[in-house]
């Protein structure tokens, strides 16, 4: 149940910094006016700070060494996919 409830987390806050990316992507492009959407604008801004709270939480919660076993798996998987 849990692996699920983590799993369905990674998807939501991949797919927050998409919609967060897709929109600064259309706004540089002049797409889209910021003005005209401010309720679209103040969503996205809303959700990029949330995102970048939450980052930041696990970056600092990985940096604890209570949580050694989680960071070893991370870095085994990035060394898997070669980063």
């Amino acid at each position: 149940m849990m692996e699920t409830v983590g799993r369905l987390s990674n998807v939501f806050w991949a797919l927050v910094i998409g919609a967060v990316a897709l929109y600064g992507f259309f706004a540089v492009l002049g797409a889209i006016s910021l003005a005209d959407l401010v309720w679209l604008t103040v969503l996205i801004g809303m959700l990029g700070i949330l995102a970048a709270v939450h980052f930041i939480r696990v970056r600092r919660a990985l940096s604890d060494h209570r949580h050694d076993a989680m960071a070893r798996a991370l870095h085994g998987w990035r060394e898997r996919r070669g980063f």
